[in-house]
């Protein structure tokens, strides 16, 4: 007679798969996403990671803008 175990609750059944590309559609379903969400809501922590939200934002579109700036000077 053999023993069936299940999986661990939050692991997959799919074990070995690739997993799937990060793409802008499922970015708020990948797992460490998730948990960083739940982390945020857990100890209250919504006005700090919106303050680094916004600073990341400024930093791309900085970033961005310099990009697109010297490409036009052509």
């Amino acid at each position: 007679m053999t023993k069936m175990t299940t999986p661990a609750p939050g692991t997959d059944d799919k074990a070995g798969a690739a997993p799937e590309p990060m793409t802008i559609k499922n970015f708020r379903s990948n797992g460490d996403i998730e948990n960083f969400y739940r982390y945020i809501h857990e100890n209250g922590l919504r006005r700090e990671a919106f303050m680094l939200m916004e600073y990341a934002i400024s930093k791309v579109a900085k970033a961005r803008k310099g990009k697109r700036a010297a490409k036009t000077l052509q």
